[in-house]
């Protein structure tokens, strides 16, 4: 099998030659593998790895410029293409984002949404460039897609009001979610016709919980975001691509949700409570293809190459049973993760090839 053969099978639940494999990595921790490698691409760093995914979150912008300037703070401030404002800080490891302004901050009724004409738009977007890309992936399972039809949107609006809205108000949520979906929904078709079949999974980011629970009840999602997530899985169907649903927490609650949806897979499988890889193989593994599940927050940042290896050769002899599983870490690899933890969690492979 090739990378893209192995995906697709592991998705479909048949087993594959051996464990799929996926890779994200903050922009430090991309750092550390090359100068560990002495390579100059993140295409070589994979390449040693034998990762089978390639990533394209969105086409290259090519829209209007967005100059950056300095506020009143002496901060530089930058204006992401969606609208939303934010400065970087520094966390003693990385650059973070911090949100400063939200596009629709003011829109606080359907008359103020109707004034509202500042979407994004799919026009401003290089979709040559998904061609160049998927040619010069071909053999490797090609994935695209950020923006989902929650998470992102939070960059967008408040989340506290947005919050307090699915309550009170929930005609303006519905409009407000419907018409940024129609945004991404034709992005996205352009995104498939220009791959011309050879995208292989659509991962919309949407992060649904917290590490203790759900932000909000299973029919509150079935009720706001159910709607545009048929309607995505529906598009990646149309095009034989794979739905992959990110969200990061314990969102148990929502798995036969999206099932019902058509959701094809899952990620990541973080380590808390209610998302034990045992469990969710049992109660879901033949409908579901899930992908993660080797913990960021402790095990990878503070655990010896041996403790990492143990838990990935676990999670794999539960999770890769008639495929339904690739391998990876339940976040991308921060920058606090030692190379020699990534190395690690990537061998635990050899001992089921």
């Amino acid at each position: 099998m090739n990378s893209k053969e192995r995906i697709r099978a592991t998705v479909q639940h048949q087993q594959p030659d051996h464990v799929a494999s996926t890779m994200q990595c903050v922009q430090t921790a991309w750092d550390k593998l090359k100068k560990y490698f002495n390579v100059e691409t993140e295409d070589e760093v994979m390449d040693i790895l034998d990762i089978d995914t390639r990533i394209m979150d969105l086409p290259p912008y090519i829209g209007p410029d967005h100059p950056d300037y300095v506020d009143a703070q002496g901060e530089t401030v930058h204006t992401h293409p969606f609208g939303q404002k934010y400065i970087e800080k520094w966390n003693g490891v990385e650059y973070n984002w911090h949100t400063i302004y939200r596009p629709l901050q003011d829109v606080h009724s359907l008359e103020d949404l109707a004034k509202f004409h500042d979407w994004p738009n799919p026009d401003d977007y290089d979709y040559e460039a998904v061609k160049r890309f998927c040619d010069r992936h071909q053999d490797k399972a090609i994935r695209i897609g950020w923006p989902g039809p929650y998470q992102v949107f939070l960059e967008m609006y408040p989340a506290e009001e947005f919050y307090c809205l699915m309550a009170e108000d929930p005609d303006l949520v519905k409009a407000m979610l419907n018409r940024y979906s129609d945004f991404y929904m034709e992005l996205y078709e352009r995104m498939f016709e220009a791959g011309d079949g050879a995208i292989d999974l659509i991962r919309p980011c949407d992060d649904y919980g917290t590490q203790i629970s759900l932000l909000f009840s299973p029919a509150m999602w079935e009720e706001y975001f159910a709607e545009n997530t048929k309607k995505l899985v529906n598009l990646a169907h149309k095009y034989g691509c794979f739905y992959l649903q990110h969200s990061c927490g314990a969102v148990r609650g929502i798995i036969p949700n999206l099932i019902r949806c058509g959701a094809d897979v899952l990620e990541p499988v973080q380590k808390v409570k209610g998302m034990e890889v045992e469990g969710l193989k049992k109660d879901f593994g033949d409908r579901l293809c899930f992908e993660g599940g080797v913990d960021t927050q402790h095990l990878l940042p503070c655990g010896t190459p041996e403790e990492v290896r143990a838990e990935t050769e676990h999670i794999i002899e539960v999770m890769n049973v008639n495929g339904g599983y690739i391998l990876a870490p339940s976040q991308d690899f921060e920058g606090d993760v030692p190379v020699e933890n990534i190395l690690a969690l990537y061998d635990a492979r050899k001992k089921f090839m």
